[in-house]
């Protein structure tokens, strides 16, 4: 009886120490930021030290691709490691919309939940409305934030009430808290209070949960059109209100950094950083910026599929490093599996492990040659 109640406590001991070895894991996905709006990137007058210094500690992905360049389509092949059409998600899902990301699926958030991991979600999900396509019923913990694009509301993008097209048919738009709407948004000022709203949960939500493993998901609304800002970072920059957003976005990174610091689980936390498509070009000074790369959002031009990505992870990952080998928003699902040693799939998966990559070495089997890239006709 002896033995077998020694046997017993040391497989607990066992148990825990390996679920405390397993990293947290945040993924900071901004809404069409162009890859020539943030400064590591070579981008002229906006100020993002905070997302700069994430690249002088991890490492910088040059050609880093989505596999649809639009927010609901570019979402799920993040989520599942697979790419859009496989999924049954194309182009952004409107409100009207009652199809959704199929349940069946495995999210980063389903795997990781198996491993012990605590999930949130804060910010826009954009992966269908219906209640079995929301967060919860997808492996997370908790939810609060956007269930669509910001502009799918009816309202203009001077945030004037819309009368007699499609858009003034639209629902008002809600802030979501679990499967509910809870506040209602009903002016740009009250869009230009998400950023912060979103950042306060995200620090809010790494306190809470700093002694077991957890996945964060901050999928920002922001700079999607129409664009907002809080008060306290109103005319700050030299770009305008283009500027200000994304230098409020920076600010977030920084709040999000220093909370793992002063929580003291820096070190063993893998920070992803990334955009969902390329820039709205549409809108001029108010859509950002491709820098050297063609075209924009909602094109298969490489301004439309490549976008920054940064990842930082101290325990792992040296620091300073550039990467130049073709990465991909599928691959970040695979590399999740590979870290905390899931072997088997559910589904078809497209993507591969990017671990050869953050651990600085090649596996002759790893890599991707190329990315196909999806347009809705």
């Amino acid at each position: 009886m002896r033995y077998i109640l020694i046997t017993i406590y040391l497989i607990i001991i066992m148990g825990c120490e390996k679920q405390s070895d397993l990293p947290n894991i945040i993924i900071i996905f901004t809404d069409d930021q162009g890859y020539g709006d943030v400064g590591c990137y070579g981008a002229e007058g906006f100020v993002t030290p905070n997302i700069d210094s994430m690249a002088k500690e991890g490492i910088l992905f040059t050609d880093f691709y989505v596999s649809q360049a639009v927010c609901s389509a570019s979402r799920a092949s993040l989520m599942t490691g697979s790419y859009a059409e496989r999924v049954g998600v194309q182009g952004a899902l409107s409100p009207w919309n009652v199809t959704g990301l199929d349940p069946d699926r495995e999210t980063i958030a389903k795997l990781l939940k198996r491993y012990g991991y605590t999930n949130a979600i804060f910010g826009k999900w954009h992966l269908g409305h219906k209640e079995k396509y929301l967060p919860l019923q997808n492996g997370f913990d908790e939810y609060a934030g956007l269930i669509c694009s910001n502009d799918m509301w009816p309202v203009d993008y001077d945030g004037n009430p819309l009368i007699g097209e499609k858009r003034s048919y639209y629902p008002p738009m809600a802030f979501w808290r679990g499967n509910e709407p809870s506040e209602k948004i009903e002016s740009l000022k009250d869009q230009g209070k998400l950023t912060t709203k979103i950042t306060e949960l995200a620090v809010d939500f790494i306190s809470r949960n700093k002694n077991n493993p957890f996945f964060l998901y901050v999928p920002h609304p922001m700079p999607h059109q129409p664009i907002a800002v809080s008060e306290k970072f109103e005319g700050k920059s030299e770009l305008g209100l283009y500027g200000d957003v994304i230098m409020e976005i920076d600010w977030s990174v920084g709040q999000i950094l220093e909370a793992l610091k002063i929580n003291e689980i820096d070190e063993n936390t893998l920070v992803i950083y990334a955009s969902d498509n390329g820039p709205w070009l549409n809108y001029g000074e108010w859509g950002g910026s491709a820098g050297p790369l063609r075209e924009g959002k909602g094109t298969m031009w490489e301004g439309g599929a490549r976008v920054p990505c940064i990842m930082r992870w101290p325990k792992t990952i040296n620091s300073g490093r550039i990467n130049n080998k073709i990465a991909a928003t599928i691959d970040i699902y695979p590399t999740i599996a590979d870290i905390v040693g899931h072997k088997k799939f559910k589904n078809k998966i497209d993507g591969v492990s990017l671990m050869p990559i953050l651990e600085d070495y090649l596996r002759q089997s790893q890599g991707m040659n190329c990315i196909i890239i999806m347009v809705r006709n």
